[in-house]
């Protein structure tokens, strides 16, 4: 019987857009993964000084962001467990829950480079192998020839169709009033403006 893979893709989601959409749907595709699973922070610890959206909004912008993919879910494990989020953590809830289940975590080339100083970085690819996509503006070899060796084996390149949209790009649209129309899909847009979300950052 072929193992089970899972994708884990976690962020503050603040908002999610296409983007982030496309990063899972790629990885998906390119390991076979049965599901990527959604995972937003209830606080990042690499980003403590910017308050971020109440974490409910955030978490219902990805329901409605993933409704209908059947490969997609949303966990609020994280929001759960409240304060900082650490990555370390949650790969060990799934990896507890999911002991026969292969599991990987889906990021961008950015966020590989800071990986080393991540909590517990060697901990994390105990539990689960590394899908990086590539963002537009960065150059893998660099970046992996930096990295130590067991983080390096642990890295698995994936193809990434260069949308470059950012979730500060989106607040700042919305903020302004302009329009965010094919950044991210339309029942965001309408969940942002049903609540008034990020009219004042």
């Amino acid at each position: 019987m072929a193992v089970e893979r899972i994708g884990l893709l976690g962020g503050t989601f603040d908002p999610v857009h296409f983007g982030h959409l496309r990063l899972a749907e790629e990885a998906r595709e390119a390991v076979s993964l049965r599901q990527v699973i959604f995972i937003p922070a209830a606080r990042s610890p690499f980003k403590p000084d910017r308050p971020l959206t109440d974490a409910h909004h955030r978490y219902q912008m990805l329901l409605r962001a993933t409704y209908g993919n059947l490969a997609f879910a949303v966990s609020d494990i994280e929001i759960q467990r409240g304060g900082v989020s650490y990555t370390v953590d949650t790969v060990r809830h799934f990896a507890e829950r999911m002991p026969d289940a292969q599991l990987f975590l889906i990021m961008g080339l950015d966020s590989l480079a800071e990986f080393p100083r991540w909590r517990e970085p060697l901990q994390i690819i105990q539990y689960c192998q590394l899908l990086v996509g590539v963002r537009p503006g960065y150059e893998a070899e660099p970046i992996l020839a930096a990295l130590p060796e067991a983080i390096r084996e642990a890295v698995r390149l994936i193809p990434s169709v260069p949308l470059d949209i950012s979730a500060s790009q989106l607040r700042t649209f919305a903020r302004e009033g302009r329009t965010l129309r094919y950044l991210t899909p339309d029942s965001v847009i309408e969940y942002i403006q049903s609540h008034q979300l990020y009219k004042e950052v």
